[in-house]
């Protein structure tokens, strides 16, 4: 298993993503939960440009709807990303967080294996 160390920024949507990185990445979608202030995965991604990407999300154009819908709904959220400039990267630290969180509002997980993990923003899985 080979070990993957990534520096995870992060943004909230309000701040309307001018700290996110125009570079290629991988990203996490996450909602704060009221019962304990902490947030959970809703979605995963990754994308050639982050910025471009999270705005996307947040667009009318947002063509996930139970994702478009959830982000409708005004919760606190917060995008999380990490930039990787290869795309063989992109491809194994994406289905890691696939089968790592399982998020609730990604439309199918991948069923292929990987043996790689990585670092973690401070989120968790849905429960």
């Amino acid at each position: 298993m080979s070990d993957l160390k990534l520096e995870w920024k992060e943004c909230k949507p309000e701040t309307e993503f001018k700290n996110v990185s125009e570079k290629a990445g991988v990203y996490i979608i996450s909602t704060k939960q009221e019962v304990d202030g902490q947030y959970e995965v809703k979605y995963v991604g990754q994308a050639s440009n982050l910025k471009e990407r999270a705005q996307q999300h947040w667009s009318k154009n947002e063509q996930n709807t139970e994702l478009k819908n959830h982000i409708a709904k005004g919760y606190a959220m917060k995008f999380s990303c990490a930039e990787l400039p290869f795309q063989s990267e992109r491809d194994e630290v994406e289905l890691f967080l696939f089968k790592h969180f399982d998020p609730v509002y990604n439309k199918c997980t991948p069923s292929a294996k990987t043996s790689l993990s990585c670092d973690l923003p401070e989120v968790r899985k849905h429960k």
